[in-house]
């Protein structure tokens, strides 16, 4: 009986403690996330001067330092507006600083156009603040006005050289540009000071690859990939350098590890897959890469090139002999362009004369047997020339190959391509004993070759 009349107080006595709190909250927002209870008392004293005179400057200029001291910025800039605001009337007031200040307070909301305006004042009072100039280089860079973020920010370093901070927003700006050789010493203070800087490693790793030093740059991807920001992306820059570098092997291995790792954005996933599929085609594995290419599709339908991969691959995986003629072997290439040579015309006996191959284009001569005009046996020469190319192939191409047909005295030359050729190409093979075959042709020629 006891018992229950216990507990049954303490139900009581914690539904009273709480209805106390919300009453306490309710009555006094300002200083909900203030812990200090002297700057507590300090808010309550000044917000009731505010209430009897608005502009009251030691009360508006005690909240303002205290909020922005506790980093509650959005109470801070309105009191540091009003301050700004009875600045030229009030010379008590620091008109430098409590502008800096309402720009701070904006840069940390992210209005970089609103902060724009209260730093260039607090500039025109005191443009030698290593804050005003490091923030405005904030503000420029973040409206992505480089040409002028890179003044103020070095105009900050020589009052402070050692900031990191600094350092590292003027090398951002310079590698936003694409100025990674600039970005460099930059960079280079910022990882003296801060040797486990990610973001400041990782540009570096760029700037290294720019430079020429690829492996160093590998190293350094290496070590970021566990990193949850620059993992994927490290994989990705690291993948890049192996493949331009003939190495589908290892660019194919960067891929599949970043796809791998745990929570990786949308956007990385998307580009690794891409580049991934990519290296799959490279290597004759069609339907990897098109399983790949179909996922990208399937969130964004015109992400790249995506569909014109998907509609080549596709046919590609299809068709053994074109997958020969665009990615086989040199040696499995040019007997597949000898049989296409050798069968342009049925029922004839054509004769293999010739292949050379060149690194634009392939050459083939066969001879054909013909008739004279008085029915006597006749050996016909034709060039074939053939381009591995899927996209346009110019005049320029036509022309070189007129003049060899004249220069060997061949009949007749036949130019195949797996794209297309221009319409300057086409004016010019008419009215010469120039054949031009693209990709539609091709593809019969090469299912008549099996």
């Amino acid at each position: 009986m006891y018992t229950l009349v216990f507990v049954g107080l303490l139900v009581l006595v914690a539904v009273a403690v709480v209805l106390v709190l919300k009453g306490r909250a309710g009555s006094d927002k300002d200083t909900a996330d203030i812990k200090n209870k002297n700057e507590a008392k300090m808010m309550k004293d000044a917000a009731r001067k505010l209430e009897k005179d608005p502009d009251n400057i030691p009360a508006l200029t005690q909240l303002s330092e205290i909020f922005y001291a506790n980093e509650v910025y959005d109470k801070a800039l309105q009191h540091y507006k009003s301050l700004v605001r009875i600045a030229p009337i009030h010379s008590e007031v620091d008109e430098a600083k409590v502008a800096l200040r309402a720009g701070i307070c904006l840069c940390k909301a992210q209005e970089w156009a609103d902060a724009l305006k209260y730093l260039l004042q607090s500039n025109l009072k005191d443009g030698s603040n290593f804050d005003v100039n490091y923030y405005l280089g904030l503000v420029y860079s973040n409206l992505k006005d480089y040409a002028k973020a890179v003044p103020c920010l070095k105009k900050a370093l020589i009052i402070n050289p050692a900031s990191t901070q600094a350092n590292m927003l003027v090398a951002r700006c310079f590698y936003e540009q694409h100025h990674l050789k600039e970005a460099l010493p930059y960079l280079k203070v910022v990882i003296a000071a801060e040797p486990n800087n990610k973001e400041a490693m990782f540009d570096y790793a760029d700037v290294m690859v720019e430079e020429g030093h690829g492996e160093k740059a590998i190293k350094i991807f290496s070590h970021l990939r566990p990193d949850p920001v620059y993992g994927a992306k490290s994989c990705i820059r690291s993948g890049v350098f192996h493949y331009n570098q003939g190495d589908k092997k290892a660019a194919t291995e960067d891929f599949t590890i970043g796809l791998k790792l745990p929570n990786v954005p949308q956007a990385d996933i998307l580009e690794l897959k891409y580049r991934l599929a990519v290296c799959y085609f490279d290597t004759n594995r069609y339907k990897e890469g098109l399983a790949l290419l179909s996922e990208v599709k399937q969130v964004n339908p015109q992400y790249k090139d995506v569909p014109a991969l998907i509609g080549r691959y596709t046919e590609l995986s299809q068709n053994s002999n074109l997958q020969v003629y665009l990615a086989g072997s040199v040696s499995d290439f040019i007997a597949l362009c000898r049989r296409i040579a050798t069968g342009w015309d049925k029922g004839l006996n054509a004769n293999f004369l010739d292949a050379h191959a060149e690194s634009a284009y392939t050459d083939v001569t066969v001879e054909v047997p013909s008739r004279g005009g008085d029915g006597s046996d006749l050996k016909e020469t034709r060039l074939f020339r053939f381009f591995r190319t899927t996209g346009a192939t110019g005049e320029i191409y036509i022309r070189e190959f007129h003049e060899t047909i004249q220069d060997k005295r061949v009949s007749r030359g036949i130019c195949v391509t797996a794209g297309t050729f221009s319409d300057g190409a086409r004016k010019f093979a008419e009215g010469r004993p120039v054949d031009l075959v693209e990709r539609d042709k091709l593809n019969i020629l090469l299912k008549r070759a099996n």
